[in-house]
């Protein structure tokens, strides 16, 4: 189980770091190369905020969840 909580944490990291990304490039916060398609649109600051939210929603069900299910029954 042990193995699982840590693929969830790296997946929820990935994904929030993703979301982020996103959310900077569509406020125009920051701008990556070769991408023109992207700066100061909202739809990617939306989507970027939807991605935010599922990466700290999987982060927290990959620490609560998974450490809740390890406990040894009494």
């Amino acid at each position: 189980m042990e193995q699982i909580r840590h693929l969830f944490t790296a997946v929820g990291v990935l994904t929030l770091v993703v979301g982020l990304v996103w959310v900077a490039h569509g406020t125009g916060t920051i701008h990556l190369p070769f991408t023109g398609f992207m700066p100061k649109d909202s739809v990617w600051t939306i989507n970027g905020s939807l991605v935010v939210i599922f990466g700290l929603v999987t982060l927290v069900g990959a620490r609560r969840l998974l450490r809740d299910h390890d406990k040894p029954a009494a």
